[in-house]
């Protein structure tokens, strides 16, 4: 998003023993079409709009603090937190609580399209919190993150903490690692990630996920790539295993850029359906903080004659405009 003020950047100057802090409210709207061939109502409208704001300041000692919170209206609905992250960083690193990135995210690939159409998840689908969307009942969101950057390199820690008492869920665990190092126009990194839930008391199920991923540009046309390998085992003793990889390359021409994303995801027999992605978009900068874009992408999942199922295809699009301020 665009950080320019939409209404002012405000300077609050406090008392004696605390330095000045600078609030910043910053926006963004977008209006468009989104396809989607399994739905009944196959074409909808989708708009919203969305408020950021910005608050940082900083101790007598150099410690540098903040906030970041965004709220979005959707198609004229209600108001809802769309996340808040909170901040401190000094020469230490910096650590924020709340709406953070997993660490094993040090980068990760571009979606597709104005709104996204999701051809980066299944390229993505082990990584960060999307593995938890193959464990029931178990969400792998972080919400504490450690980065530490020094030159070229950037390390990385997060996890997953209780923010609350509560008896009804899986009692589970979530850690992540990274680090991305780049050189001139260039990046390579690693991730690595543990999580474990009690779903067959006393037995855990866990799983232990390796990332490798690398990117860079060349002149007008970036290139990303991601590789991912999962070792799994359930409550009951049995191991899993599954992999993914995707790519995304796009190349600017003045205005316009053109961009391509492929993804797939394989999975031992049993699990989950094999999936491939592909998708191809296009976005032109109309100057002033807006812009026009559209995708179309097909996602494919590859079911398992033993088991009963076929094969599903999905095509999904989207096309319209986004301002910021």
């Amino acid at each position: 998003m665009k950080q320019s003020r939409l209404i002012a950047t405000t300077a609050l100057v406090a008392t004696a023993g605390i330095a000045n802090a600078e609030v910043a409210v910053s926006g963004a709207a977008k209006a468009g079409l989104v396809y989607n061939s399994e739905g009944k109502t196959a074409t909808r409208l989708l708009s919203s709009a969305t408020v950021v704001f910005d608050a940082s300041g900083e101790s007598d000692g150099g410690l540098t603090f903040g906030f970041n919170t965004n709220y979005i209206v959707t198609n004229n609905g209600s108001v809802d937190n769309d996340d808040t992250t909170v901040y401190m960083s000094g020469a230490f690193g910096k650590i924020s609580f709340g709406a953070v990135a997993e660490a094993d995210e040090v980068a990760g690939l571009s979606d597709i399209g104005w709104d996204g159409l999701d051809v980066d998840d299944v390229a993505e689908a082990f990584v960060g919190d999307e593995l938890g969307d193959f464990l029931p009942g178990v969400s792998l969101g972080h919400n504490v993150n450690y980065t530490y950057a020094t030159g070229p390199l950037v390390l990385s820690a997060s996890t997953r903490m209780r923010t609350s008492i509560d008896t009804t869920t899986y009692d589970q665990e979530s850690y992540a690692a990274g680090m991305k190092y780049s050189f001139g126009d260039f990046y390579v990194g690693l991730g690595y990630a543990a999580h474990s839930a009690d779903f067959n008391n006393p037995s855990r199920s866990t799983a232990k996920v390796l990332s490798a991923f690398g990117g860079g540009s060349i002149g007008a046309i970036k290139v990303a790539a991601l590789y991912s390998d999962v070792t799994a085992k359930d409550g009951l003793g049995n191991k899993l295993g599954a992999e993914a990889y995707g790519l995304n390359t796009s190349y600017t021409m003045d205005a316009l850029t053109v961009s391509l994303g492929l993804g797939r995801a394989n999975f031992d027999a049993g699990i989950a359906p094999d999936q491939t992605s592909i998708g191809i978009g296009a976005a032109y900068n109309l100057g002033g903080g807006a812009s026009i874009s559209g995708g179309i992408a097909q996602i494919k999942s590859v079911g398992d004659e033993n088991q009963g199922s076929g094969d599903d295809k999905e095509t999904r699009a989207d096309f319209g405009v986004k301002f910021s301020f």
